[in-house]
């Protein structure tokens, strides 16, 4: 199972860093002290690394083999473990109500398949869950600073919320601001920040 991002990873270094996402940080505080975190897109692993260092049984996910294997030399290097998987998130095997947190930091689908990704996710978070997502803004596009070149892709905020049905807002916020995550992500961006419980 091969992955485009496979080419980018290569290398020593870290694409995006290795300290986590500010969003992921900044809401240290809301996470529980222990539950079943899961991070999507996991990539080198540096958002489900913190998410293992707060304390919590974490998993990441991605389609790049080569993204997995510095995530675990990552883990390792921090002294954490954290269980990885190689899959394609559209055909994820999550089941309903197994999780208490979620992240998704910079995963982009068109529709109708960002809805249902969505809604999975939705539905795999226990009652009181979290979920954490941080996504390009269409405006992107017009930035060159990462993200999709295809605004199709991409949801305004309104949009997202939609798509996230079943959640209560804790943050929800579409930010212009300059972002400073390794070699990828740099310079002004346009984001979108939303934190969200599952209704009981």
């Amino acid at each position: 199972m091969s992955s485009p991002w496979d080419q980018r990873y290569l290398g020593e270094d870290y694409v995006f860093g290795t300290e986590p996402n500010e969003f992921i940080r900044r809401i240290r505080p809301h996470l529980p002290p222990t539950g079943k975190a899961l991070d999507l897109a996991t990539g080198e692993g540096r958002n489900a690394v913190f998410l293992a260092e707060c304390g919590l049984d974490t998993e990441g996910v991605d389609l790049s083999a080569v993204g997995l294997e510095k995530a675990a030399k990552l883990a390792a290097e921090r002294g954490v473990g954290v269980a990885l998987r190689q899959a394609d998130l559209l055909a994820l095997d999550l089941p309903e109500q197994s999780r208490d947190v979620i992240t998704s930091v910079f995963c982009h689908f068109t529709e109708p398949d960002r809805t249902r990704f969505l809604q999975h996710i939705v539905a795999a978070l226990k009652p009181n869950g979290l979920f954490a997502g941080v996504f390009y803004h269409p405006d992107q596009t017009a930035n060159g600073t990462g993200g999709p070149s295809d605004p199709t892709m991409l949801g305004t905020l309104a949009e997202m919320q939609a798509a996230l049905d079943g959640l209560e807002w804790l943050i929800a916020e579409h930010r212009n601001h300059e972002l400073n995550e390794g070699s990828r992500h740099v310079g002004m961006s346009s984001v979108i920040y939303l934190l969200g419980r599952k209704a009981v």
